[in-house]
């Protein structure tokens, strides 16, 4: 529930932002001028389009227009999807076909956006697509998996990558096992998640798995609960083995200060009580001899002294 949230929030606040420059009249009628031909070149005007990109792009990573037809003009930010699938893809297509804004994501060299096709229109006339997409960075996992109280990962189809394309700052070998068992994970298909068992030799983990929704791309979310990892277990057993041992000595050291105390503090405190009442006169005090072997000598020889006077 809190992956699907956040995506669709993700997606609602790109959508927002790139509405506002798809339903500006004066972007609307630049970008119409600059995909008119030249009469005499038969160009279009790419590069004033990409100096207006990146001028007006705000909130999103990479922004890219498209002619009537979807064939991509010109583009702002960087990413290396293969421009000659764009008129193909299904976000473009449908925003084509319906003249309305669709969401989905993209999966460009293992990295997955956020990503909006947004309809340019005068009136009912398509003149263009804007395309504007926002990278998912790891900041998207770990907000889930704080919430969660999980490590949390984005695991995209076998082949697209090689490791989770997201993920709360799972370690490198926990990386690499989702990244091999890539095709149990993608295989749910509950929309409200099932438990995924994921073992590699000794390390048996379960993954809840959520599938998430998108048009184009093969994604699923994997919250890991460790507690079935042998190794994971032993490395329990030995953290709670040194805390054992760290209490056992501080315990130890307790019962030895105590001791000290009892055996020389506290009888050192009585002949210092008497050897200050003895200097004010008082010399029928007798130390109480006890306690450690120093403490009794030093006992007797005041005693010694007091009672020879």
């Amino acid at each position: 529930m809190v992956g699907a949230d956040l995506q669709a929030r993700q997606l609602e606040t790109l959508q927002l932002r790139a509405q506002l420059l798809a339903n500006d009249p004066a972007f609307v009628d630049y970008v119409a001028q600059s995909l008119t031909p030249n009469p005499q070149t038969g160009a279009v005007d790419s590069l004033s389009i990409s100096e207006l990109l990146k001028e007006r792009r705000n909130g999103y990573d990479v922004a890219m227009v498209l002619d009537p037809l979807g064939k991509p003009v010109s583009s702002s930010g960087l990413w290396e999807k293969d421009r000659a699938s764009v008129a193909h893809d299904m976000l473009v297509t449908t925003s084509i076909r319906e003249l309305k804004p669709a969401q989905g994501t993209w999966l460009d060299n293992g990295q997955l956006f956020w990503v909006v096709s947004s309809p340019l229109l005068r009136g009912n006339t398509l003149e263009g697509v804007l395309i504007t997409a926002m990278r998912v960075n790891d900041a998207f996992a770990s907000t889930i998996g704080r919430i969660a109280r999980s490590d949390v990962a984005l695991v995209a189809a076998s082949g697209a990558v090689s490791s989770p394309l997201s993920n709360s700052g799972i370690d490198l070998r926990m990386l690499d096992l989702l990244a091999k068992k890539s095709a149990p994970i993608l295989a749910s298909t509950s929309a409200g998640g099932q438990v995924v068992p994921i073992q590699d030799g000794s390390h048996v983990i379960t993954g809840w798995v959520v599938p998430l929704h998108t048009l184009d791309a093969q994604i699923a979310l994997v919250a890991l609960d460790h507690a079935g990892d042998g190794e994971d277990r032993t490395t329990h057993a030995e953290i709670a083995s040194l805390l054992f041992g760290v209490l056992a000595l501080g315990v130890i050291a307790i019962l030895c200060v105590l001791i000290q105390w009892q055996r020389t503090w506290l009888p050192l405190q009585r002949v210092a009580d008497v050897v200050d009442r003895a200097a004010s006169g008082d010399s029928h005090m007798t130390v109480r001899t006890g306690g450690s072997p120093i403490v009794r000598y030093l006992s007797d020889g005041i005693n010694r002294l007091l009672h020879s006077r």
